[in-house]
C-alpha cells in the first residue's frame, strides 16, 4: 500500500488497537482512503492476511466503525477462505449478494474456497447464475437456466473477479462461451451430473472458455482438483489431454502435478502419449 497506510498496516498486523486509534485520530480519513497500489483499503488488507490475526474481529469493528467499505473486503475474504472475516463482515452488514458485478459466493467458487462456500450458503447467499449452480452441483437450478428445448434462457453473463479487466464483450453473452464456462466450473468442483447435462446440451469438452485467468479446458481444472472420476468422464467424452492452457502453456498433467496429484499426472501423461481415452 501507499506509504500513508504503512504504519496502520503494521498496527493491524500486530493487533495494536491503541496505535491504530492514534493513527486514526491523526488521519481521520485513513479507514476509508483508497491506496493507489497493492491492497485498496486497510480493511481489505486485514481480511486478506492469512492466517487471520488474533484480534481480527476487534480490528474489523474499529475499521467499520470509522466508515470502512465492507462489500469488497467480504468478497476478498471469500477468495482466501477467511471464514472468520466473512462471519464478522456479514454480522456488520456487508452485502452477501455482492457488489453488482461479483459476489462472495462467486469468489469462493472461483478460488476453490470450500469452507467459505459452505458458510455463505448457510448464511443465505443467492445462487443465480448458471456457473454458480454448476459449481455447486445444483441440478434443479442448472436445468432452470434452459427452456424445454435446451436453449439458454437465464444463465447470466460471464464475469470474473478482475473488474478492471473486463471479459470481452463478444464472449460475455455468447451462449457457447457461457456453456463452456459453466462446464469448467462443474469439472473443477467434480460435479459429474452437471457435466453430463451440459455436454448433452452442446458444451464443447475441449473449449478454453472466457472467464478464467488461468485459462484451461475442463480437463485442466478437473486435473488440478484431483478429480479422477471427472477426468475419466471427460476423457470418455473426447477430452484431449494434449491441449495446453493459454496462460502458461501447461498440460492437464502439469496442473495435476502442481496440485500434488502425481499419480493422476502420470495417468494423464500416459493417456496423452498413447492418444487414448479412459475406459
Amino acid at each position: 500500500m501507499d506509504p500513508r497506510f504503512q504504519p496502520a498496516q503494521a498496527a493491524l498486523a500486530a493487533g495494536d488497537l491503541q496505535a491504530l486509534e492514534a493513527l486514526f485520530r491523526a488521519d481521520p480519513e485513513l479507514a476509508t482512503a483508497v491506496s493507489s497500489q497493492s491492497h485498496p483499503t486497510l480493511l481489505q488488507c486485514l481480511v486478506l492476511t492469512m492466517p487471520p490475526v488474533d484480534k481480527l474481529e476487534q480490528l474489523v469493528d474499529v475499521l467499520v466503525d470509522r466508515g470502512a467499505e465492507r462489500d469488497s473486503p467480504l468478497i476478498a475474504a471469500a477468495g482466501v477462505n477467511n471464514v472468520r472475516a466473512i462471519t464478522k463482515l456479514l454480522d456488520r452488514g456487508a452485502r452477501i449478494e455482492g457488489n453488482g458485478h461479483w459476489s462472495p459466493l462467486e469468489e469462493a467458487l472461483y478460488f476453490g474456497s470450500a469452507e467459505s462456500v459452505s458458510l455463505l450458503l448457510a448464511r443465505g447467499a443467492p445462487v443465480e447464475k448458471l456457473r454458480t449452480a454448476a459449481a455447486l452441483g445444483d441440478m434443479e437450478k442448472v436445468a432452470a437456466c434452459f427452456d424445454a428445448s435446451g436453449v439458454l434462457i437465464r444463465a447470466g453473463e460471464i464475469e470474473w473477479p478482475f473488474q478492471q479487466h473486463a471479459v470481452p464483450e463478444q464472449h460475455r453473452r455468447d451462449p457457447q462461451q457461457i456453456l463452456g464456462n459453466a462446464l469448467v466450473y462443474a469439472a473443477a468442483w467434480g460435479r459429474s451430473e452437471v457435466v453430463e447435462f451440459l455436454l448433452a446440451l452442446g458444451a464443447e469438452v475441449n473449449m478454453i472458455p472466457a472467464g478464467f485467468d488461468y485459462s484451461g479446458t475442463a480437463l485442466h481444472y478437473a486435473a488440478f482438483g484431483g478429480h479422477r472420476a471427472m477426468v475419466d468422464l471427460l476423457l470418455r467424452h473426447g477430452a484431449d489431454a494434449a491441449i495446453r492452457d493459454t496462460k502458461i502453456s501447461a498440460l492437464p498433467e502439469d496442473w495435476a502435478a502442481h496440485s500434488g496429484y502425481h499419480e493422476l499426472a502420470q495417468f494423464l501423461q500416459e493417456v496423452r502419449g498413447q492418444g487414448r481415452v479412459s475406459g
